[in-house]
């Protein structure tokens, strides 16, 4: 018995040596350390205690075997315990995921103040006045659709839904009528078509919406820069559709996340393909788009670099996208922010539910006290 366990005690270490199996990489960041080496040793290092720290983490990370014991034990949390291995997922009613900052947005629990909201506001509807009346410039606030606000009756009931009160995304979007600042609230539209939609808007293991649900509001987004600045873009059209279950990896990122042993039952989506139409004699603006993750499916379609004559994303109104996935991110220089505003045509900033509480990412601050202070 003592000679089968140490045998199993070394089929790991015969693992990391010989990579005898393919196991599947874990999904999300991780910082993997170097495989432990004994010329880390030095007396200074053994008695400040950094060798065996770093030699430990070291074996930890490399062990032969981790990837796939770490997908067995959080099956086994999702399957017999519905736990996570993140904080961030949320296992909702009938297995539904979120990310809980769209819950804490929707219950009103996040909730930033009326005050602190129509400060804001004042401010946008200024701003956005001031650079179409003198520098021929279209301020437009998008509201995104949040997945709590769309699948309401799959929260679970330890945050009382039921009992919500005043969200950031309803005061935000009611105020913005009642002060008449050009918005487009895709939220609403999104919640409207939820019960009459041909495929599914967002996915169950998913975050963000889906890819038809995307290509949708692609079209309604440019047919409403259209209507805002009397112009007329492209026309996109959807064709050639693949309806599977076998979903693409942004229809279930949240999924991915959990790192499980099995893949959960995905339901049937659909995949469009998006025609454009030919751009000659069509108008192309110039487009500055400050945004969350929402964006990259669309940044991803091609449309706007197709559709727009020249196209910037602001991550957050931090970091460039694409460069930020390069070997070094490339963050926005805010010193020459009057310089990029009074390039463009129009001006998106988008924002979603779980982003509702950061003041649209300081852009119309920032913008406010270059033009207005």
């Amino acid at each position: 018995m003592f000679g089968v366990l140490i045998g199993i005690m070394l089929i790991p270490f015969a693992e990391t040596q010989l990579n005898i199996f393919s196991f599947r990489s874990l999904d999300g960041a991780f910082e993997k350390a170097d495989k432990p080496e004994l010329k880390w040793f030095t007396w200074k290092s053994w008695f400040n205690e950094k060798f065996q720290t770093d030699f430990n983490k070291s074996l930890e990370d490399n062990i032969g075997f981790k990837n796939f014991l770490i997908r067995c034990n959080n099956q086994l949390d999702y399957s017999l315990f519905r736990r996570t291995s993140t904080q961030k997922a949320i296992i909702g009613k009938s297995d539904c995921l979120y990310e809980e900052g769209y819950i804490l947005d929707y219950t009103g629990a996040n909730f930033v103040g009326k005050d602190s909201i129509n400060n804001v506001l004042k401010r946008t509807k200024i701003l956005q006045d001031y650079l179409k009346r003198e520098k021929n410039i279209d301020l437009i606030i998008v509201f995104e659709p949040g997945k709590a606000s769309y699948f309401p009756e799959y929260i679970p009931d330890r945050y009382n839904a039921v009992n919500k009160t005043l969200s950031n995304y309803l005061y935000f979007s009611q105020q913005c009528k009642n002060m008449n600042i050009t918005h487009l609230d895709l939220n609403a539209w999104f919640i409207s078509m939820k019960d009459t939609s041909a495929f599914p808007l967002f996915p169950k293991y998913g975050v963000h919406w889906s890819t038809y649900g995307m290509c949708l509001a692609t079209d309604t987004l440019l047919n409403f820069v259209e209507k805002t600045r009397s112009i007329d873009l492209a026309n996109i059209s959807l064709k050639n559709y693949k309806v599977t279950n076998k979903s693409k990896d942004v229809d279930f990122d949240i999924e991915l996340t959990l790192n499980l042993l099995f893949q959960l039952p995905h339901e049937t989506m659909a995949y469009p393909e998006i025609i454009i139409e030919s751009t000659d004699l069509k108008a192309k603006p110039n487009v500055l788009v400050i945004a969350d993750s929402y964006y990259w499916s669309i940044y991803n379609s091609k449309v706007p670099e197709s559709v727009f004559k020249t196209h910037q994303f602001w991550y957050y109104n931090s970091t460039i996208y694409p460069d930020i996935w390069g070997d070094k991110a490339v963050f926005v220089d805010h010193s020459k922010d009057k310089e990029n505003i009074e390039k463009q045509d129009v001006i998106l900033i988008m924002v979603t539910e779980l982003n509702m509480n950061k003041s649209f990412f300081g852009f119309i601050d920032n913008a406010y006290n270059l033009y207005l202070k």
